[in-house]
């Protein structure tokens, strides 16, 4: 009976086996089986492919996800990975590398990814999507980096479930918590956290729950506005002892209270960053008791003195960074302090912008140091003997000291491994023989302002890594060598201004590949304008002798160009009609030319257009109407060309961002209409020496920016060149108001006209406020509204036909402007002005046997002071002392109202008198 059965088990054994062998590639999709390769489950292939609908590939990064047979398993995906023994996906890795790849949204088919344990879609674009709640589910997760994927909305604090994860990165998104961090408590197990960026003050608690993760690493809170430490809440916060990274940069609220955790945490601390912070006073003695630091940014604080002489004994240190405080006092004592056995270990110093003076001593002390910065102190050094023996050395950044002295290839010579020298702005000679060839290849070369010339520093050439080269103001004046437009395909930038380089400029659109940035201003370049490779984002030809715009604007199609500067040039034809394809740009500048014609109409296309200046040609005819379409401009300047018509309507109503608007000398006609009051945020508005005709519209005082200080200026993502100066921006949207406008205008060249003259404004144009409307056909009275613009430092109105009289409280001539410098007789013909440089005294300067203080403002601030002060009192003794007595006796409050009765008819006949006297001779 047992053989039997036996049998029959054989044999069912048998089919069972042979049906396996025919469902083997189906069971293979279904369980995970196959073929010796890993095949995933079926349900978790269509999850991917449901995300997948959910994106916007734009490099084809996902082309291997498939439904045909030969892409079918998921397990040999782009960023997929199975586990070996159950075929679940484990790991999903689409993180970004250069720039975003993927856009779109984040599907929640991904929740049937029950076994998933590594989750990184960071640097793409999710298009400010909310926050994708269902990861919290995904219990088994371990890693999860969500870092600048564009993210939105509120964290969910069931996050906090997720107790397996060992690293979590939410930063550079725009995520919010609700209201502190008490989340982040139940993630035992967490280790490496980033929220950087993210805004956390109202976080409170911060540092008591990060304190409180057991097994936590390494931590980074960079520009999170973290709220400031009370030194009383340390008491019950405990100290950390498994950090090794401390990332705690960019908190203005973060001062000197953080040091008593700091110093009583981890002494695996390795790794501590408080950059850019309020810390103050003296740098800690406690610093030394750290056995394990190796890497101290104290950057951008507010710390003074020097550096501690316990610090020599840190004998883990190899980087210290003190760039941007106040330490002061000699060099020499205060590298005295390093010589213990920190001057073996240190490799990296970084001491920019301080207040260090003196000679430099030898810092051959330190035989480590590859990196050495000391820019923007009062050093006075020979450098060939303070840093020959440094042959570790890869960067030297010394700029804007007071070096003098050679630099020769012998010096050079010593620094094989030197990849980044910046030695601008010292008054160094270069002295090189013509056929030298370094040792070392350079990224980034900075020699501004030192002397180079007259011939092209030949040894450039050599140089094949170059990213970054700076030889302006170098005293060049030979033309530039045939071999050195063979530029190295990695040069992002490039800048040789303001030298006498001579010669015309080669077509080298297909030579450089990756240079986005080129300033060739004031040299002598000469010619027509060369062909541009199409990916700069930046051209600045200004100041030269440059002819033929029209092939060089029409050349150009599909471009990434924001800034073009070709002012003070030889161009002498229209403008041509080609700019439809500059879909990027934002700064436009052709001022000071011979260009005629009209505006052409495509310049309407330019939609992006924060600064646009054409002053100084010879264009005519009306603004074209589509320059509506420029709704982000900020500047706007047209003066001194033959312009006419009426001045549209749309640029208050469709360009209510400018801060600047210039028409001045043209030929504009017709009345000023009320949209111009719409120009909320104009500081500086010139309209003189038209025909402009009519009354000055009454809504003035709706200029904002002239009665009230506003925020300083902020531009875009990229720097630009204005009137011969360089301003660096900041990324951002360009909304309208004080949010992100233009930053760097407080060096902006702006010309204000006074009397026939033209006076510039430079650094001080952040304070600036300007309206003139000089030399047009004005009529009408004085708008009283202007006398609101408290902020108006400029106003000429002079050379029209108004009439009627100055208000009184706008009469005195603004002090601490150019005005004080103006001789007297440029104000002749207002009779209402008072103040300096005017002879006639205000009538608040009349005081009686005092002395008057030399600053008007602080009287004028002291006077109001006791004014309302006595106000006040006068107000309490007067209506008490006066009306009660009046309700308490009736024969004074009979005689009393029959003096008021006297008292008023005498004033009023005298008020008549006087002022026909005052008429009478204003008249004449």
């Amino acid at each position: 009976m047992t053989f039997i059965m036996g049998g029959r088990s054989l044999k069912l054994l048998c089919a069972i086996f042979t049906l396996f062998l025919h469902l083997k590639p189906t069971l293979g999709v279904i369980s995970g089986v196959g073929d010796g390769n890993m095949w995933c489950i079926e349900r978790e292939r269509q999850a991917l492919l449901e995300f997948k609908k959910g994106l916007i590939d734009d490099n084809n990064r996902l082309s291997s996800w498939g439904t045909e047979y030969a892409k079918k398993n998921c397990c040999n995906w782009e960023g997929v990975l199975c586990s070996n023994q159950t075929g679940h996906i484990i790991k999903l890795d689409l993180q970004a590398e250069d720039k975003p790849t993927l856009r779109g949204k984040i599907s929640p088919s991904l929740i049937e990814l029950h076994h998933l344990s590594y989750l990184d879609l960071s640097y793409n674009d999710f298009n400010q999507s909310q926050f994708p709640k269902f990861i919290t589910l995904l219990s088994n997760l371990k890693y999860l980096n969500l870092t600048d994927a564009n993210l939105s909305g509120q964290i969910p604090s069931q996050l906090g479930n997720l107790s397996r994860l060992q690293s979590l990165d939410l930063g550079g998104n725009y995520l919010k918590i609700a209201e502190n961090l008490d989340w982040l408590s139940p993630l035992v197990s967490i280790e490496h956290l980033s929220l950087r960026f993210l805004n956390l003050s109202v976080a409170n608690n911060w540092l008591k729950v990060v304190a409180g993760l057991p097994k936590l690493s390494e931590l980074s809170l960079i520009d999170c506005d973290l709220p400031f430490i009370t030194p009383s809440s340390l008491l019950h916060i405990n100290s950390s002892k498994s950090l090794t990274y401390l990332y705690l940069s960019g908190n203005p609220h973060m001062t000197s209270s953080i040091f008593p955790w700091l110093f009583n945490s981890s002494t695996k601390l390795a790794h501590v960053d408080l950059s850019s912070n309020q810390l103050n006073g003296s740098i800690p003695n406690a610093f030394s008791n750290m056995n394990s630091l190796q890497v101290l940014f104290l950057d951008d604080n507010q710390l003074e003195g020097g550096i501690p002489k316990s610090f020599e004994d840190i004998c883990t240190l190899r980087t210290l960074g003190l760039e941007e405080n106040y330490l002061n006092g000699q060099v020499l004592e205060f590298f005295k302090n390093l010589k213990g056995c920190l001057k073996d270990s240190l490799e990296n110093l970084y001491l920019d912008s301080n207040q260090i003076e003196g000679s430099v001593p030898n810092f051959a002390i330190f035989p480590s140091l590859t990196w050495l910065t000391l820019a923007n102190n009062k050093l006075k050094w020979n450098l060939a003997k303070s840093i020959e023996s440094l042959h570790k050395l890869e960067v030297l950044i010394v700029r804007s000291n007071m070096l003098e002295g050679f630099i020769s290839e012998a010096l050079l010579s010593n620094f094989p491994k030197l990849r980044y020298l910046d030695l601008s702005h010292n008054p160094l000679t270069f002295n090189f023989s013509f056929d030298w060839v370094p040792p070392f290849q350079l990224r980034y070369l900075y020699v501004r302002s030192c002397k180079l010339g007259p011939d092209f520093p030949n040894w450039i050439k050599t140089q094949r890594n170059l990213w970054f080269l700076d030889i302006s103001s170098t005293e060049i004046s030979n033309t530039i060598p045939t071999s050195f437009w063979d530029i190295p395909s990695e040069l992002r930038y490039l800048n040789l201004s303001h030298n006498q380089i001579k010669g015309r400029l080669p077509n080298i659109s297909t030579k450089v590949s990756n240079l986005h940035t080129i300033d060739f201003s004031s040299n002598r370049f000469e010619g027509p304008l060369p062909v541009f490779p199409p990916n700069l984002t930046s051209i600045n030809l200004s100041n030269n002798m440059f002819s033929r715009l029209n092939s060089f604007v029409c050349s150009i199609s599909d471009g990434n160009l924001r800034v073009l500067d070709l002012s003070s040039n030889y161009l002498s034809e229209e403008i041509p009609d080609c700019f439809m394809h500059w879909q990027k740009l934002e700064v436009l500048n052709l001022a000071h030319n011979k260009l005629s014609g009209k505006i052409p109409h495509s310049m309407g296309s330019l939609t992006q257009l924060i600064a646009l200046d054409l002053s100084y040609n010879s264009l005519s005819g009306e603004l074209p109407w589509s320059l509506q379409n420029c709704t982000m401009l900020r500047i706007l300047c047209l003066e001194n060309n033959k312009l006419s018509g009426k001045i549209p309507t749309w640029i208050g109503g469709k360009m209510s961002s400018l801060i600047i608007l210039s028409l001045r000398s043209n030929e504009f006609h017709g009345s000023m209409q009320f949209q111009i009051c719409l120009l909320v945020h104009i500081r500086h508005l010139d309209l003189s020496q038209n025909n402009i005709s009519g009354t000055i519209p009454h809504c003035l005082n709706n200029l904002t920016a002239m009665a009230h200080k506003v925020s300083n200026f902020m531009m875009s993502d990229n720097f630009f060149i204005w009137n011969g100066t360089e301003y660096t921006t900041f990324g951002g949207t360009y909304a309208s108001g004080s949010n992100n406008i233009i930053d760097g205008v407080n060096s902006l060249n702006i010309t204000v006209g006074w009397k026939g003259n033209v006076y510039e404004y430079r650094k001080n144009f952040g304070e600036m406020r300007s309206i003139d409307l000089a030399n047009n056909k004005l009529t009408g009275n004085f708008p009283e509204e202007i006398s609101s613009l408290i902020e108006l430092k400029t106003l000429n109105l002079s050379g029209n036909m108004l009439t009627g009289m100055i208000p009184q409280n706008i009469g005195r001539i603004p002090t601490g402007t150019q005005l004080q410098s103006f001789d007297s007789d440029r104000f002749i013909g207002n009779l209402g002005l008072c103040g300096p440089p005017l002879i006639e005294k205000c009538p608040e300067d009349v005081t009686s046997n005092t002395n008057r203080s030399e600053n008007y403002q602080e009287d004028g601030d002291e006077f109001w002071k006791c004014l309302y002060i006595g106000t006040g009192l006068g107000f309490i003794v007067g209506f008490w002392g006066v009306s009660g007595s009046l309700m308490l006796n009736r024969s004074w409050r009979h005689s009393y109202f029959l003096l008021m009765t006297n008292l008023k008819d005498w004033f009023y006949v005298t008020i008549v008198v006087h002022t026909t006297r005052l008429q009478k001779m204003f008249h004449s």
